[in-house]
């Protein structure tokens, strides 16, 4: 048995090897490579398993190595069913928060509202972005969206992106001024999740 094993390992490291060149941006190589990396932890507490009954006659070493191996699988299938369901519930990555990034678009000069602003996951570790900017009427919208898609390259990794920039109407404009943002009506009659819109404060 420990001769098996012990062959066993040197194939299953040139496999995990193989399998660590290729893109794991992709859940399925991410999943074939974790399932390799546990038939190697489940050959080496085999190997030690094995040596243990050899040179101590204690039968259950091998029970305990293979309670050691389902626990790190466990731990493997619960990383992988979570990327999966961030996947297949379009939630927003771990780590990112929608909010914050639209107060952080709100800061760029010229730009008024962002609002169906929604972050999620194409694939493991390819997020991406969609919004609807408006921006002052004399304002470049489409200089505003190079600037904006540059800083949420540049500060999120966000590269995946689609950002519908236009001008804000007047009376948009004349609403905002002193008057709660979240009191007032936005561009879209409809807009999907927070509305987030610089408020101007009279004196």
């Amino acid at each position: 048995m420990l001769i098996t094993v012990l062959a066993g390992i040197i194939v299953n490291i040139a496999a995990t090897w193989a399998l660590s060149k290729a893109n794991r941006s992709s859940l399925n190589v991410e999943g074939a490579f974790q399932h390799i990396l546990n038939d190697r932890y489940a050959f080496i507490a085999t190997a030690f398993a094995g040596a243990v009954v050899l040179f101590t006659g204690f039968a259950r070493a091998d029970a305990i190595a293979s309670l050691i191996v389902v626990a790190l699988m466990v731990k493997a299938g619960l990383g992988l069913l979570r990327d999966s369901g961030r996947i297949l519930l379009e939630a927003a990555p771990a780590g990112v928060d929608p909010d914050a990034i639209a107060d952080e678009l709100l800061a760029v000069p010229s730009v008024v509202e962002v609002h169906d602003l929604h972050v999620w996951v194409i694939t493991s570790h390819q997020p991406a972005l969609s919004a609807h900017v408006l921006v002052k009427p004399e304002a470049d919208c489409h200089q505003i969206r190079l600037v904006l898609g540059r800083l949420l390259a540049s500060e999120h990794g966000l590269t995946h992106i689609t950002l519908q920039v236009d001008h804000s109407p007047e009376e948009l404009l004349s609403i905002s001024m002193g008057q709660d943002a979240n009191d007032a009506t936005g561009h879209c009659a409809d807009p999907h999740g927070s509305v987030h819109r610089t408020v101007h404060h009279t004196h």
